[in-house]
């Protein structure tokens, strides 16, 4: 007799709304351990930047306070004035009944370490490219296949997106010039914010059209 596997349904909801989550809770502990518990609850799907509930938690909590998110432990025992306790529980509440990806809340994602800003006009970056430019392209890990980065005059990136691939090309072949092209308007602006908050629009150059 065959075994039929049943899909994990989600947990009913916490009966914690944000308004108590405000009275209640106190510190960036506190809130890191609520998301994470309303995350697991919801059956919430990671992998845009982040890949757990843990993660994401963090992730919203101190980007959302405007802290360095790799530098959780100064801050795990910080106390939250009311205005910043109501806009993480707000975030939160956002991400578990819209399900839309943490990225498109807060506008913001990284990739390299490098922050970018992205909305619902661009596909959140998580290309393996970026892992490639950083690692086999430049000989990182004792392997290259490009000999002299700094011998590159231009590249071309198709599919630019956020932009956020021709902005990293620039560090790793810094006497290069990049065409940024893209079949989406929308996406264009989204990248055009990023070249011009990263100083590089002398060396990115951005255009529409289908390839």
């Amino acid at each position: 007799m065959k075994k039929t596997s049943k899909k994990s349904k989600p947990l009913p909801a916490l009966k914690l709304d944000p308004a108590t989550a405000v009275r209640e809770l106190s510190t960036v502990r506190d809130f890191i351990r609520y998301a994470v518990s309303r995350f697991n609850r919801a059956g919430l799907f990671y992998g845009h930047g982040t890949f757990s509930p843990f993660d994401e938690a963090v992730f919203l909590v101190l980007e959302s306070l405007k802290l360095p998110i790799e530098q959780l432990e100064p801050y795990y025992d910080a106390k939250l004035l009311p205005a910043e306790k109501k806009l993480i529980a707000g975030i939160i509440e956002k991400r578990v009944t819209t399900r839309q990806p943490l990225a498109y809340l807060l506008k913001k994602t990284y990739l390299q370490g490098v922050p970018f800003y992205v909305d619902e006009r661009v596909i959140v970056p998580r290309s393996y490219i970026a892992d490639l430019l950083f690692t086999d392209v430049t000989g990182n890990e004792g392997f290259s296949l490009i000999a002299n980065p700094e011998n590159i005059e231009s590249v071309l990136d198709l599919c630019t997106g956020s932009g956020c691939l021709a902005i990293l090309a620039t560090t790793l072949f810094p006497n290069a010039t990049v065409d940024a092209v893209d079949l989406s308007p929308d996406a264009l602006e989204v990248a055009k914010i990023n070249v011009e908050s990263s100083g590089l629009a002398d060396r990115i150059t951005l255009y529409h059209g289908d390839l």
